[in-house]
C-alpha cells in the first residue's frame, strides 16, 4: 500500500513533463504574467506618482518590487513543470554601482537577471513601453528605452550616481548554433565609465522561448536555466593603452563575444579581414 502515493506521484511527475501538460500550462503562465502586470498598474505603481517621496526612492520601490514579484513568477513557473533553474554566485548580483551583462537566450532571462538583482535599472525594448501590461511599470522603474535619443548619455549618468545597470549586448534573443553577435555599446559604457564588466552567463537547455518560435511550441522536455555571475572583468588595460575608445570598444567587444560563446557553446564568427 506503501507505494500507491509514490506511483502516484510518479505518474503525475510524468504527465506534467508531458506536453498535453506544458502546451496548456505555458498558456497560463503568459496569461498570469499578463494578469500580474495588470493587477500592479493599477495598484502599486499609480502610487508611485501620488507618493510624496523623492524619485530616487519611487524607482526604487518600484524595482523591487518588480524585482521580487519577477523571481516569484519564475518559481511558479517551475511548480508548474514547465523549468527548473540553478543560480550559481548570484549574491553578487545585489552589490552596487555595477555594469551588468549577459547573454539573451530565452524569453526569460530579463525575467530572471532582474528577479536576481534588485535595485537596478535595465535597458529594455521600446515594445515594453508601450505594451499595456508592463508600460506604467518600466516607467516607474525609470528602464531605459532602447530607442530614446540620448539612451548612451542617460545609462552613463545612472552608472555615475552609483546605480547598477543590465545590458544585453545582442539586443535581441540569440538562435542556437548561430555565432553571438554583441552591439559595441555596452563596450563603450563600460570604457566611459572605467567600471569593471559583470558578467552573467545564462544557459538553457534544452532551448525554449526562442524568437522565430511561437509560445505553443514548447520543446520536448521542460527547458533548465543555469544562471551564473563570472568573475567581473576589469576594462582598466584598455584604459591604460594610448588608442581610440573606438578601437578599444571594437577589441572589448571581441573579447566578450569570446568569452560569452565560450561558456555557451556557440560558434564563433570568422573575423573580417
Amino acid at each position: 500500500m506503501a507505494t500507491q502515493p509514490v506511483k502516484r506521484y510518479s505518474m503525475l511527475r510524468r504527465f506534467m513533463r508531458s506536453k498535453a501538460w506544458r502546451i496548456p500550462a505555458t498558456g497560463l503562465g503568459f496569461g498570469l504574467f499578463g494578469a500580474g502586470g495588470v493587477a500592479l498598474s493599477l495598484t502599486v505603481f499609480p502610487l508611485m506618482y501620488i507618493l510624496p517621496i523623492s524619485a530616487r526612492k519611487k524607482e526604487r520601490i518600484s524595482r523591487l518590487t518588480i524585482s521580487k514579484v519577477w523571481r516569484g513568477y519564475v518559481a511558479i513557473l517551475r511548480a508548474l513543470g514547465l523549468i527548473s533553474y540553478e543560480f550559481h554566485n548570484v549574491e553578487a548580483l545585489t552589490e552596487p554601482n555595477q555594469l551588468i551583462i549577459a547573454n539573451h537566450p530565452s524569453l526569460l532571462d530579463v525575467v530572471f537577471v532582474i528577479g536576481l538583482t534588485g535595485d537596478a535599472s535595465c535597458i529594455v525594448k521600446a515594445a515594453l513601453w508601450r505594451n499595456p501590461f508592463t508600460g506604467l511599470a518600466v516607467r516607474a522603474a525609470n528602464y531605459v528605452n532602447n530607442e530614446e535619443n540620448n539612451l548612451f548619455s542617460r545609462c552613463l549618468d545612472m552608472l555615475a550616481a552609483g546605480q547598477s545597470l543590465i545590458v544585453f549586448p545582442e539586443g535581441t534573443r540569440s538562435r542556437p548554433g548561430e555565432p553571438l553577435s554583441f552591439h559595441r555599446g555596452p563596450s563603450n559604457l563600460a570604457l566611459s565609465s572605467g567600471l569593471p564588466i559583470t558578467p552573467v552567463v545564462i544557459l538553457c537547455e534544452p532551448a525554449t522561448l526562442l524568437k522565430h518560435k511561437r509560445w505553443y511550441e514548447v520543446s520536448d522536455e521542460p527547458a533548465h536555466y543555469t544562471i551564473t555571475v563570472m568573475p567581473k572583468m576589469p576594462v582598466s588595460h584598455y584604459l591604460e593603452n594610448e588608442q581610440f575608445q573606438s578601437t578599444a570598444a571594437r577589441q572589448l567587444t571581441r573579447e566578450l563575444t569570446a568569452y560569452f560563446s565560450e561558456f555557451t557553446g556557440s560558434p564563433i564568427k570568422p573575423s573580417k579581414r
